[in-house]
């Protein structure tokens, strides 16, 4: 690969003020079996990751450093959950076969995928369809259905479900304009406090951050499994009361501390607030405003905390008539035009990584650092607004690769020089650490992954 995309890119995000770096990237598209340019577009997210990181080393004194990205270990990250080992066996998911996780033939001749990954969702989705969990029957009561109708059933009871369609029709839906006007990262000054004081480390150059990360698979956790990576401290949060994917909770929680909070309890809605007050960085990937309700939203911590980053991910992006829903990765791939060019234009398929996943996390991992070099020259709070669906227009526009049936993965080469070992609570775990290479600060975890809720919610002194 030219650094051709990589330059697009730093001239689309605002970049090119950044002072140049000595910036390697190899290896082309196609990797794996998908006419997306998803490595090469890795390879240029991850490899600005390395050069914002060196400015924000090179303007407190730090000598610079070489940044190396190949597009093959770039793609194979985009799956980097299928790599993880506990003490030397493949991860076992729990329950593979969800009947009401699928592609199914409408009534009027359309395909619609419906997501029914966890257990409400899939309870809902059969409520609907008045029938029991059984493929046969799913397909059966689907085919009595109008597409688009279903499709809007489902949203108006918060489920989730979504018709398939091409690239151009994506582009003419009302979602689908009002996501393409969307910068593929925006970043929102919103309010003037005074620059603050940074400190950055020698060896870890967010060390002295705190990370707050009210996020669930795969793209916010992703995001701030890059931030601990550079040094960062990230308290991760979740509810004690929502349903897991054991697998990709443990792959994305290396380096970081877990706290359960029940925001519904008082006294838990306390305690974040003053983990707000105290914390440098706030990433979340619920629906917009999902927070709003808990003392959350961004006016009340701008006031709690005049020098917070915001971090936004989700869906279908942050305006438009869809903004609210909720959403997945699958989600995002079928109703932008993704599945059907994966399938050839005759029955949609889902990609065989996950690429809109872990590209928005890498975006909103760079959003935080541009944010930061930002607060350096003008202070005040920041946000970062990605999505899914924001991700997968991009990757479309960036053209189809030729060939791209015949590729076959990245090669063992290409994924060994990723990964890493660590003992901890589950054992010896062998995980893929990162595509992005620096020769003077080498991204690296601190400690090893942990059980959800196993620390306290509180940032150390």
């Amino acid at each position: 690969m030219t650094l051709s995309l990589f330059e697009h890119l730093r001239e689309e995000l605002g970049l090119t003020h950044i002072p140049d770096a000595q910036v390697s990237i190899t290896g082309a598209d196609p990797v794996y079996p998908m006419p997306f340019r998803t490595g090469e577009a890795a390879a240029a997210v991850l490899a600005l990751q390395g050069v914002m990181l060196d400015a924000l080393r090179v303007q407190h004194g730090m000598p610079p450093q070489h940044i190396a990205v190949d597009c093959r270990s770039a793609a194979a990250s985009t799956c980097a959950v299928a790599f993880q080992r506990q003490n030397g066996h493949n991860w076992q998911y729990n329950d593979p076969d969800y009947p009401t996780t699928d592609f199914y033939l409408t009534g009027d001749g359309r395909w619609i995928f419906l997501h029914g990954g966890y257990p409400k969702l899939r309870d809902g989705i059969l409520d609907i369809l008045d029938v029991p969990n059984n493929r046969t029957r799913i397909a059966q009561a689907v085919a009595g259905w109008n597409a688009e109708y279903l499709e809007s059933t489902l949203a108006d009871a918060g489920l989730c479900g979504t018709v398939t369609r091409t690239s151009e029709e994506w582009l003419a839906h009302p979602q689908g304009r009002a996501v393409n006007k969307e910068p593929l990262l925006r970043l929102t000054k919103l309010s003037d406090s005074t620059p603050r004081a940074r400190h950055y480390g020698f060896n870890q150059t967010l060390q002295s951050f705190r990370v707050l990360d009210f996020t669930h698979v795969i793209a916010g956790p992703t995001a701030t499994r890059g931030l601990a990576q550079m040094g960062a401290d990230v308290l991760h949060i979740s509810s004690p009361n929502r349903p897991r994917i054991l697998p990709f909770d443990v792959d994305t929680n290396h380096g970081k501390r877990n706290v359960y909070l029940d925001l519904s309890v008082s006294v838990d809605r306390q305690t974040a607030a003053r983990l707000v007050r105290d914390g440098d960085v706030f990433v979340q990937s619920y629906r917009p405003d999902a927070l709003n309700r808990y003392g959350l939203s961004a006016p009340e911590m701008m006031a709690l905390n005049p020098h917070l980053i915001a971090v936004n991910l989700n869906c279908y992006g942050h305006t438009g008539p869809w903004k609210t829903r909720p959403g997945f990765e699958q989600l995002a791939q079928t109703c932008t035009g993704m599945a059907l060019a994966q399938g050839e234009g005759v029955k949609p398929l889902l990609a065989p990584t996950y690429p809109n996943d872990y590209l928005t996390g890498y975006l909103a991992t760079l959003g935080v650092l541009m944010a930061l070099e930002r607060q350096a020259r003008e202070g005040g709070a920041w946000q970062v607004d990605v999505s899914l669906c924001r991700t997968a227009t991009w990757l479309q526009q960036l053209g189809q690769v030729t060939g791209w049936q015949k590729a076959g993965g990245p090669g063992e080469e290409w994924i060994v020089g990723c990964m890493a070992t660590e003992t901890g609570p589950f054992g010896e775990l062998q995980y893929f650490n990162t595509a992005l290479h620096m020769d003077k600060t080498p991204l690296r975890f601190t400690t090893p992954a942990m059980p959800l809720g196993a620390h306290l919610p509180v940032w150390p002194d």
